[in-house]
């Protein structure tokens, strides 16, 4: 019926049907539709400056590609996930440079912290403060030869200094909102199809991250209005609480405990805490640092599926990739997206997989996650895949 409708002609302006007239109805009443969320999310952030043009999800990367560690050993976790249900499943996740991406355009997209950086909310000695203590410490954060131990304490250093600035200038929720909508914070391509599907299964999305808590959430508020999106219930933030003074105009005034950094979230986050995680349970879990796999830590999980971002490409950064290799059951190199972790928990639910993205990898004869739960081993350990 699908093909046959498209073969129909279009019969000509001049003599329009009433099903292609109905169906102009249809498109002006989407418009009106998209105008009233722009206008509601207009007055909701009383802000001029969100800019309803500058989607929030990423454009999806081509250039991707993906590493598997050990290709029976990831089926045969799958099916074993697959067997003790999807009520079983848990989906766990870092933000930034992960559920975010770390280039867009070419250029570097912001990430949680990096989105306050507005010269005309924060001021220029706010953002040069900023700047200058990323420049010492993300080199730090992302080596992946300096001890844990040492990278702590760097952590705690940098993580406490932008607190202090951020508690001096009390930025309100309004400012925050706004400068989240006029950053280049982009979430990945494929993370509005987890959402929706973790929302439509009951299943719930734990981001633990080391940022802050009012952007992240600012970030998933604006997907929300964009995609029409009801995700009440879904969201679970693991991350440093705020304090926000309504006698102040709703600003920043304080964090409180626990202090979550990229070294340490497994403190904010265990079973006693967050009941909804079963002992016994399995996980998927994703990040884009070897200290993200410690989220899991506290928690005792009968089966956890790594997924890494390693948002370089792979042929520069080989002794890291080969130490994402050691750790994750999954890498995706070149900043790419999140279709692949979509189309993991789908196998694991066992839901209908994405006839293009099925399409994909079997014109270009590789193997995905698709095919791992169909036993066609089409790609041996730890080669490449793209789609």
């Amino acid at each position: 019926f699908f093909f046959f409708f498209l073969m129909l002609r279009r019969p000509p302006r001049s003599t329009q049907s009433r099903s292609s007239a109905a169906s102009d109805v249809y498109k002006r009443q989407v418009h009106g539709i998209m105008e009233r969320t722009k206008q509601k999310y207009m007055m909701k952030t009383l802000s001029g400056h969100f800019d309803m043009e500058r989607d929030i999800i990423a454009d999806f990367n081509p250039n991707e590609e993906i590493f598997i560690r050990d290709l029976k050993g990831l089926r045969r976790k799958i099916l074993a996930m697959r067997a003790d249900g999807k009520e079983m499943l848990n989906v766990l996740t870092d933000f930034d440079c992960t559920l975010t991406k770390k280039t867009h355009n070419n250029e570097k997209a912001d990430h949680s912290f990096n989105a306050m950086e507005k010269e005309e909310i924060m001021g220029k000695e706010f953002v040069d403060a900023c700047v200058e203590a990323r420049a010492k410490y993300l080199p730090i954060e992302i080596d992946v030869n300096i001890t844990k131990e040492e990278k702590d304490k760097h952590m705690a250093d940098w993580c406490g200094n932008t607190q202090n600035l951020l508690k001096e200038l009390k930025p309100t929720k309004n400012e925050i909102r706004r400068a989240v909508s006029i950053s280049r914070l982009y979430l990945r391509n494929g993370c509005f199809e987890l959402l929706k599907l973790l929302s439509a299964c009951d299943l719930k999305l734990h981001v633990v991250s080391a940022g802050i808590k009012a952007v992240v959430a600012e970030t998933f508020h604006i997907l929300q209005m964009q995609r029409g999106l009801q995700l009440d219930g879904t969201l679970v933030y693991c991350m440093t609480p705020e304090v926000f003074d309504p006698e102040q105009g709703n600003a920043l005034v304080d964090f409180g405990e626990p202090t979550v950094l990229s070294t340490n979230k497994h403190l904010c986050i265990d079973h006693e805490k967050f009941p909804d995680i079963r002992e016994g349970s399995n996980a998927v879990l994703m990040g884009d640092l070897i200290e993200d796999l410690l989220i899991v830590k506290n928690l005792k999980l009968k089966q956890v599926i790594g997924i890494g971002f390693l948002n370089a490409p792979a042929e520069h950064d080989s002794e890291v990739l080969q130490r994402f290799m050691e750790n994750y059951d999954i890498v995706i190199v070149h900043d790419g997206n999140l279709t692949h972790a979509v189309q993991l928990v789908k196998s694991i639910i066992g839901a209908e997989l994405d006839a293009d993205y099925v399409e994909r990898n079997r014109t270009a004869q590789k193997l995905s996650l698709i095919h791992i739960c169909r036993c066609r081993r089409l790609l041996t350990c730890r080669s490449r895949w793209s789609p």
